[in-house]
């Protein structure tokens, strides 16, 4: 059977590249020859829309729908009935607003922890790597992705506020190794939005490595901040595809290369 690596895109902030981080990741593994799918795993579905879905809403299967049918311990449809197969060679399990209901949907429910995981039980044996692109918020669904997930990147903005964001994400990662998945790991953090020209954003790093290093790995690379990310997304295109030689596609080529080591 081959074996899935699972990786969890994860803050518990908004606005730190997470969508943009989890799409780049699949789109280079996949060109690199790895056979990839990525989970949006956020109601704001902005990984389905970067992957060329242009209406999410008007999707019959998405990620939710899938996760109410194991909550209801009814059939799954069959794969190839709902897989989006991107032109980028990414396979891609949608997501959409209903997605937001899944917090409520899950109360009461028996193992709630575990729904994610189940549901990616059934399809990662087909995979190398599994990529979930996190929604931004503590509760059940945030747990469901650590309890699923084999590892978790952890992408924080050049600024103040997203880092110290941090220290709150690392706690609940360190509960849910303790109690629920102890073979869980950070692979790292990732910098993101860098101006490495700028006196804050050489002060976040130096924070972020004086907390953190020796403890939890910091990644090399930086992700700099470039407004052609944001014009990709406008194509429905991760910067990887639509730009690959600018300097935050060749940021992302070199974060992979760090961390398939």
């Amino acid at each position: 059977m081959k074996k899935t690596k699972v990786i969890a895109i994860m803050n518990e902030k908004g606005g730190c590249a997470k969508t943009t981080t989890a799409t780049a990741l699949a789109y280079v593994l996949s060109k690199q020859g790895k056979k990839t799918v990525l989970i949006d795993f956020d109601g704001q579905a902005n990984s389905t829309l970067l992957m060329g879905v242009k209406n999410p809403n008007t999707l019959e299967v998405t990620i939710s729908t899938l996760l109410n049918c194991i909550i209801a311990e009814e059939p799954l449809p069959a794969l190839e009935s709902y897989l989006v197969k991107t032109n980028c060679g990414v396979d891609l399990i949608p997501s959409n607003s209903q997605l937001f209901s899944l917090e409520r949907n899950l109360a009461g429910v028996d193992f709630r922890e575990y729904m994610l995981r189940e549901y990616v039980d059934t399809i990662k044996n087909q995979y190398d790597y599994a990529i979930i692109d996190c929604m931004p918020q503590v509760g059940t669904p945030m747990v469901n992705a650590m309890m699923c997930a084999d590892s978790l990147i952890v992408p924080t903005q050049a600024e103040i506020l997203s880092a110290q964001g941090l220290q709150e994400l690392v706690k609940h990662y360190a509960k849910i190794k303790r109690a629920g998945n102890p073979e869980l790991e950070i692979e790292g953090i990732l910098i993101t939005m860098d101006n490495k020209n700028t006196i804050v954003s050489n002060q976040i790093k130096e924070m972020i490595d004086s907390t953190y290093g020796g403890k939890l790995l910091v990644f090399e690379t930086r992700i700099p901040r470039t407004i052609k990310v944001a014009e990709a997304a406008m194509y429905g295109q991760t910067i990887c595809e639509y730009m690959p030689n600018n300097k935050a596609a060749i940021a992302y080529q070199n974060f992979v290369k760090e961390l398939t080591l």
